[in-house]
């Protein structure tokens, strides 16, 4: 009896050894698949941005570096703070102007509008918060995040519509941008002060808050400005 007994018991014994191991491999082929996926989706990232522009291709979300020397035409990259996406921007031009539709600003005060193209590279619905603008004199302060929220001379405030307008159907101002997507964009840039140089960028920081993880910043001088 006690012969039978142990047979029955090694029988059984193997039966769970078999299913742990079944279990185990199927764990590890989900671990593998999803590390597969994770690494499909990093290269697709990566394939889209330019090698000298990525910091760490292995981090999550990628690791950008700063790009502190872009110019009108240039496309800068960015990956936000709050989805980790990746977005690209190409600033086309900037005009200068006092009337934004009903909007009107007097004395030293005045508009930018920066036209920018908006590229979503990553996989997930994003949407895109607006530059803010200082002078090329602040550059440093800029990289090093020392510039405050009253520091900046300029800062984004409205999303235009196509007739240069405020876009009354986007009451929020919001610029969204689907997996892929690729939209032009204008964006009215409330200045304080105007300077020699100006420095529209992506990333401003302030009280532990930002909006992107790097700073893609252009340099723009006032001859390249189209007065209104």
């Amino acid at each position: 009896m006690k012969k039978y007994m142990m047979i029955s018991i090694l029988i059984v014994s193997g039966f769970l050894l078999a299913a742990c191991s079944d279990d185990s491999n199927d764990s590890d082929a989900f671990d593998n698949a999803s590390d597969s996926v994770n690494d499909s989706e990093d290269q697709k990232v990566s394939a889209n941005i330019p090698e000298e522009v990525i910091k760490d291709a292995d981090a999550d979300p990628i690791e950008l570096e700063d790009q502190m020397d872009l110019e009108i035409g240039d496309k800068g990259y960015a990956i936000t703070q709050s989805e980790g996406l990746p977005l690209a921007a190409t600033l086309n031009s900037v005009e200068k102007t006092q009337d934004v539709g009903s909007e009107t600003r007097d004395g030293d005060k005045f508009y930018l509008i920066a036209d920018f193209t908006f590229e979503n590279l990553g996989d997930g619905h994003l949407e895109v918060e607006k530059p803010d603008v200082g002078s090329s004199s602040d550059e440093s302060a800029i990289i090093n995040d020392e510039v405050t929220k009253g520091d900046r001379l300029g800062l984004g405030s409205w999303a235009l519509d196509e007739n240069g307008d405020i876009d009354q159907d986007n009451p929020t101002n919001t610029i969204t941008l689907e997996p892929g997507e690729e939209a032009n964009h204008k964006i009215a840039l409330s200045m304080l002060d105007s300077a020699d140089e100006y420095i529209v960028y992506f990333g401003f920081y302030a009280s532990n808050n930002r909006d992107y993880r790097n700073k893609a910043a252009w340099t723009i001088q006032t001859e390249q400005i189209d007065e209104k």
